[in-house]
């Protein structure tokens, strides 16, 4: 918002890890200690020197799963809401609620996929505790 010159009041820094960084897409979804964390837990790992689409390229190859598209918008989607929680309704981010609501959006989610990769996409989520 301030890159687009609108007036933001409070802070600029990134609520989830409290180093007092400033809050940007690549802080809190990709370089912020909190989220490095989320993403670990389920394997992913992001080149954080690379631009955006390039680190997102480069991470499905990596990973070589079907649903790695799905996954990373749920897994941003989730780290988004926690973020807002703790802004506005002061609840304190944990690995286990976002795991938690993770594994939920991709269960709800999954219901688009075939049967035969929905089958994988939760045998790959029952792997994460």
């Amino acid at each position: 918002l301030r890159r687009r010159h609108l007036h933001i009041d409070g802070d600029v820094l990134c609520v989830l890890c409290g180093t007092g960084l400033e809050e940007d897409i690549n802080h809190l979804f990709f370089e912020c200690p909190f989220a490095t964390q989320r993403w670990s837990s389920i394997n992913f790992t992001w080149d954080t020197n690379l631009p955006l689409m390039e680190r997102l390229v480069m991470a499905s190859d990596a990973q070589n799963l079907d649903f790695f598209t799905e996954a990373t918008i749920i897994g941003v989607w989730e780290l988004w809401k926690l973020r807002n929680d703790k802004i506005f309704q002061r609840r304190q981010p944990t690995h286990a609620i976002w795991l938690a609501n993770f594994k939920n959006q991709c269960i709800l989610q999954s219901v688009r996929f075939k049967v035969n990769l929905r089958s994988f996409f939760c045998y790959w989520l029952d792997a994460f505790s």
